[in-house]
């Protein structure tokens, strides 16, 4: 039995959570930011556009996922899924000008680079 492998619709739909999970998590941040200037932060979240499309999102990637998981090992699915962890930061250190100090840097390389060898083990 050789190593597992990720299909292309697999591979696809993960894309497309991390992807996915990375735009929530910035529309979140955004939508958190413009709620907190409001004049009630229970009211302002209830309220913001970025919030509930955040939470939009998140419902549709949760079917993208169990798709992925109708479809891939758990094993390559999974620490894919962690590229989540430097792509969050790294989007915020691009799009919302955010820092990132050289250790933060280095551990997003060191996702990056965990994830490639788990891929070429098997994706």
């Amino acid at each position: 039995m050789g190593p597992a492998r990720l299909a292309p619709l697999a591979l696809g739909l993960l894309a497309f959570c991390v992807a996915a999970e990375t735009v929530q998590q910035i529309s979140f941040k955004l939508g958190a930011d413009r709620a907190g200037r409001s004049a009630g932060f229970v009211r302002g979240v209830a309220l913001e556009p970025l919030i509930w499309a955040g939470a939009a999102l998140w419902v549709v990637e949760s079917v993208a996922w169990v798709l992925v998981l109708q479809r891939a090992p758990l094993s390559l699915a999974y620490p894919v899924m962690t590229l989540t962890y430097a792509c969050v930061p790294l989007a915020g250190l691009v799009m919302l000008r955010e820092s990132m100090s050289a250790r933060q840097k280095l551990g997003a390389a060191l996702i990056f680079a965990g994830v490639v060898c788990i891929g070429a083990s098997g994706a």
